[in-house]
């Protein structure tokens, strides 16, 4: 049976009876059901899996149905949570009520009113999805702001990120290492239709292929000496959002090959899971290399090559767009200004002048960078000058205006 991950639910109670007999009923409904059978056994599942609702037991041995509310909200703030208990009183539902549980229901248990809370409590979750969702279409109409610039290449850019961000299909942004590639990831997701959900990023570069495939696709768990739950990879977070692939190239062919069948199927079985889910994920990836380098050297699937094709976004480099200088200048220096709270009063002429004219082979990131190291040692209300510049920057800037 194909589930649908983002209806989940941690069942907790240290009677197994009352565990097996709520997740029968819950399954027959639709819903991907995990087990706990102690408070502290369901506070190590939240770090593993990603849960709409849990359904827990008030007390029990350990960590009680109350510290187990707090440590979800404090991971995850927007899981709603109802409480179990035949011991209720104004005491415990206020308390449970301050530390934002959504209800709690009375022992014995009847069915139709268990039934009735847990999809309450997710239509609840759902409406916050929606709420969220709205906020961040208001967010993205602005973030293309945040990209600093207004030569040629950038406002070019910008025109085509834009563009392409409501199309839903595969993106690849081919860019120089500094250029901003997950920067300009995250403004394709926040002006697509998916700016509601989340933008999960993988980095590929040096990353054991065993550990990449946990990272991705999920890995079995343990709890205690019994319990064996699955280890929710980063595919099935970014469902419904983006998945963004740093370095996509160097993940290599065999994982490739099943990511790009996970997208085209909208299905997968997440290793160590016991089942098919369902999947909607956007793919961004990013390479250092341009899309002909990758076909010639064989390392990416042609299918996923052919698929990224119309969605090819190139970066470019900052020597490209050198008149973007001083605005990049000015920019991170306001930042660093603001994290450092302290007011450094810009430029120099001379600092200018040696700075707009370097080659910065390190691209934005260098400049970003740069400016830090800077500001971190200027005095407060003084310029940065040429004599703050590091000598290899201004020697390596001197030896090509010689050569020219």
């Amino acid at each position: 049976m194909i589930q649908n991950p983002l209806k989940r639910i941690l069942v907790v109670d240290d009677e197994p009876m009352i565990v097996s007999l709520l997740s029968t009923i819950l399954r027959e409904k639709g819903w991907d059901v995990i087990e706990a059978r102690s408070g502290t056994d369901g506070i190590d599942q939240l770090d593993r899996v990603r849960f709409d609702v849990i359904l827990t037991d008030l007390i029990m041995p350990g960590d009680s149905g109350i510290d187990l509310l707090r440590a979800a909200k404090e991971i995850h703030p927007d899981i709603e949570v109802i409480l179990m208990t035949g011991y209720a009183n104004a005491d415990t539902a206020i308390e449970a009520m301050r530390n934002g549980a959504f209800h709690y229901i009375m022992k014995p248990l009847k069915t139709e009113e268990v039934l009735h809370l847990v999809e309450k409590a997710y239509s609840q979750r759902q409406m916050q999805r929606e709420n969220r969702f709205l906020k961040s279409e208001i967010r993205a109409a602005h973030h293309v702001q945040s990209i600093v610039g207004d030569s040629k290449p950038i406002l070019g850019l910008i025109a085509t990120l834009q563009g392409i961000a409501g199309v839903d299909s595969p993106v690849l942004l081919a860019g120089e290492r500094g250029t901003g590639r997950g920067f300009f990831a995250r403004i394709v997701h926040f002006h697509s239709r998916r700016s509601g959900e989340l933008c999960v990023s993988v980095h590929c570069a040096g990353v054991p292929e065993e550990t990449l495939v946990a990272e991705l696709f999920g890995a079995p768990g343990v709890i205690g000496d019994k319990t064996s739950v699955p280890h929710s990879g980063k595919m099935e977070l970014a469902n419904h959002g983006t998945l963004y692939l740093a370095d996509f190239a160097e993940a290599g062919r065999g994982i490739l090959e099943r990511i790009h069948r996970v997208i085209a199927e909208k299905t997968m079985v997440p290793d160590g899971g016991t089942g098919p889910i369902t999947l909607d994920v956007r793919l961004i990836a990013s390479s250092a290399a341009p899309a002909e380098e990758l076909a010639r050297r064989g390392n990416v699937p042609p299918t996923l090559l052919k698929a990224l094709e119309p969605g090819i976004v190139r970066i470019p480099a900052l020597r490209e767009h050198l008149e973007d200088v001083p605005l990049l200048l000015h920019h991170f220096l306001q930042e660093a200004n603001r994290e450092r709270k302290k007011s450094l009063n810009g430029f120099t002429s001379s600092a200018l002048s040696a700075l707009e004219t370097y080659n910065w082979p390190g691209n934005v990131r260098e400049l970003r960078d740069l400016v830090r190291a800077i500001s971190g040692k200027k005095k407060q209300g003084t310029m940065i000058d040429a004599t703050d510049i590091p000598p290899e920057i201004l020697y390596r800037n001197l030896r090509r205006h010689s050569s020219q």
